[in-house]
């Protein structure tokens, strides 16, 4: 049995515009997804997988409040699980500002450490010769380093 849900709450929350349309012409069939939440079916317009995902979790908290508080009404758990809803989202709107200004950091060190080191390394018309110079020189030092002679231990 399909709970009728109110008009206002269909057409300011879960209808795209299109269908925000007719239901204010007074087209009351309304297509949608069917699903069912806490024992209520419910026909609700949207993306057919979203809706699906979205009531599914409306459901689960419903439960999960239900079950600590069984004599709680229908209302009242709704609004819980409305309230927990929120408080996640906000949650997660939360952690996705942290990581975004972070990222934000690490972009502006990797430039400047971009920008510093084209500073260090010397343009192609001045001085190369003397860039390469001084790497052949690097290279010889590093390769007349010899490592001493280990011991066996007895």
């Amino acid at each position: 049995m399909s709970q009728a849900i109110p008009l206002q709450v269909l057409t300011l929350i879960f209808l795209p515009p299109p269908v925000r349309n007719l239901v204010a012409k007074g087209d009351t069939q309304v297509k949608g997804v069917l699903v069912d939440i806490f024992g209520e079916q419910y026909r609700i317009g949207g993306d057919p997988k979203q809706v699906q995902q979205v009531a599914a979790y409306v459901d689960t908290k419903m439960k999960e409040i239900a079950g600590k508080n069984p004599r709680m009404p229908k209302a009242q758990v709704a609004m819980l699980a409305t309230m927990e809803v929120t408080a996640d989202l906000f949650k997660v709107m939360s952690e996705r500002k942290v990581f975004t200004e972070r990222a934000h950091e690490s972009v502006e060190r990797l430039t400047r450490l971009v920008e510093d080191r084209a500073n260090l390394t010397p343009s192609v018309t001045e001085g190369a010769g003397d860039h390469d110079d001084r790497l052949g020189e690097r290279l010889q030092a590093r390769q007349a380093v010899s490592l001493p002679e280990s011991t066996p231990i007895e």
